[in-house]
């Protein structure tokens, strides 16, 4: 395997990355729920049921990624715990 290196910098922004996406896939799924909720308000029919199984879908679609994007963050969280290990060690 050739030479690998991992900066600190690096592993923090990738979590940085995982954490806005999750917040974003979140987000677009509540808003995408709360729209179709208000539209209720006025349109109560069969179109309005059918879209509602659409926005089930749309939203479940939206979160499935986050459970992976949560393991991914612990996992470099674990990265940069050792990373900070490893610097903290004093080899003489």
């Amino acid at each position: 395997m050739a030479d690998v290196s991992v900066g600190l910098g690096a592993v923090q922004n990738a979590q940085t990355v995982c954490s806005g996406a999750i917040q974003d896939l979140n987000s677009s799924a509540q808003k995408l729920n709360n729209r179709y909720r208000e539209a209720g308000q006025r349109w109560r029919d069969k179109k309005y049921t059918q879209l509602g199984g659409i926005v089930n879908e749309c939203s479940r679609a939206l979160k499935a990624p986050v459970d992976e994007l949560f393991e991914c963050l612990n996992k470099l969280k674990e990265i940069e715990k050792r990373l900070l290990e490893y610097d903290g060690t004093n080899i003489s």
